[in-house]
C-alpha cells in the first residue's frame, strides 16, 4: 500500500511539474524577450566597423519540380561599413558566367552595373537592411508584433523564440514577416519576408514576392548573413509572366579591416 502510495505521489508531483512548465513557457513576456534582441543587436553593432564578404549571386528561375534553375551566376565582393545611424553598402562585381561559361572582364562589368541599377531602381533590399527596425521602439506603432512561443521545429538547427511582423501600413518599404532568434543567445537565426505592398509600376505588375534571410556564427562570435533568398512572379507588360528567383551566400566574412568611405564613392560611381 505505501509503494502504491508512492508511486501516485510521484505521478502527482510530475503531472503538476509538467503543468508549470507549460504554463511557464506560455507566461513568457514578449516586451522582455524583445528588450533582449534589441540589446544583443545593439552589442555586436557596436562592435564591427566594417565587414568584407565573398560572396556568390546565382540568378534563374524557380520550378516546383525541378527546383532552383540557375541561368546566371556572379562572383563578386560585399563592402559594408557600419555608421551610427546606417550601414554603407558596395558591391565588386569580379567574375560573371552564363549557362555556366564564363563571359570576359569586360562583360561581366557590364552585367554587374546592370544588377546595381536595377537594384536602384527597384529599392531592392540586401544584408545592409536593418531587419530588426520593426522591433525599435520608434517603429512599433506601424507593426503588429505576435510572439509565437518556441517554433515546433528547429531552425537551421536551432531551438528559436518565434515572432511574426505584420505591417499596419501598407507600402512597400514595410514589411510583414517570421522571425525566428535563437533561444540560447537572442540573435536572428532566420527571416522570412514579403513587403506590405508589392512594388510595381506601368510596366510590370508582382504577383508575389518572397524573400529569406539566413544568419549564423563566425567563429569570433558575431552573427552574419550566410544566405539571402529571393523568389516571386510578375506580369510584364503585354501579358508577358516572368517568373525570377535568385540566391547569394556570404563567405569569408573578414571583420574591422579598415575600410575607408572611399570605396563606397567609388563603387557608387562606377
Amino acid at each position: 500500500m505505501r509503494s502504491l502510495t508512492v508511486t501516485c505521489t510521484i505521478i502527482a508531483i510530475l503531472i503538476f511539474s509538467s503543468m508549470a512548465i507549460a504554463q511557464q513557457g506560455t507566461g513568457i513576456d514578449p516586451e522582455a524577450l524583445i528588450e533582449q534582441i534589441l540589446i544583443v543587436e545593439n552589442r555586436q553593432y557596436q562592435q564591427i566597423n566594417d565587414i568584407v564578404f565573398d560572396a556568390e549571386l546565382l540568378l534563374g528561375k524557380y520550378d516546383k519540380k525541378k527546383g532552383f534553375e540557375e541561368k546566371e551566376r556572379f562572383i563578386k565582393k560585399v563592402y559594408m561599413k557600419y555608421l551610427p545611424d546606417t550601414i554603407l553598402y558596395a558591391e565588386e562585381y569580379l567574375e560573371y558566367y552564363e549557362s555556366g561559361e564564363k563571359k570576359d572582364h569586360k562583360k561581366c562589368k557590364e552585367k554587374g552595373r546592370e544588377q546595381v541599377e536595377k537594384s536602384k531602381k527597384r529599392k531592392s533590399k540586401n544584408i545592409s537592411t536593418p531587419m530588426l527596425k520593426p522591433f525599435y521602439p520608434e517603429e512599433r506603432e506601424f507593426y503588429e508584433i505576435t510572439y509565437k512561443g518556441v517554433a515546433d521545429e528547429k531552425i537551421d538547427d536551432k531551438f528559436c523564440h518565434y515572432f511574426t511582423v505584420e505591417s499596419q501600413v501598407e507600402n512597400e518599404d514595410f514589411i510583414n514577416g517570421d522571425y525566428y532568434f535563437e533561444a540560447e543567445s537572442f540573435n536572428l537565426v532566420r527571416v522570412d519576408f514579403m513587403p506590405a505592398k508589392l512594388p510595381g509600376g506601368l510596366m510590370f505588375k508582382m504577383k508575389n514576392l518572397h524573400l529569406s534571410v539566413r544568419y549564423g556564427p563566425t567563429s569570433e562570435g558575431f552573427w552574419l548573413p550566410l544566405q539571402f533568398d529571393i523568389r516571386g512572379k510578375g506580369k510584364a507588360i503585354m501579358f508577358i509572366g516572368v517568373n525570377f528567383a535568385g540566391v547569394e551566400y556570404f563567405r569569408n566574412p573578414q571583420i574591422n579591416t579598415g575600410l575607408s568611405d572611399e570605396i563606397f564613392e567609388e563603387k557608387e560611381n562606377e
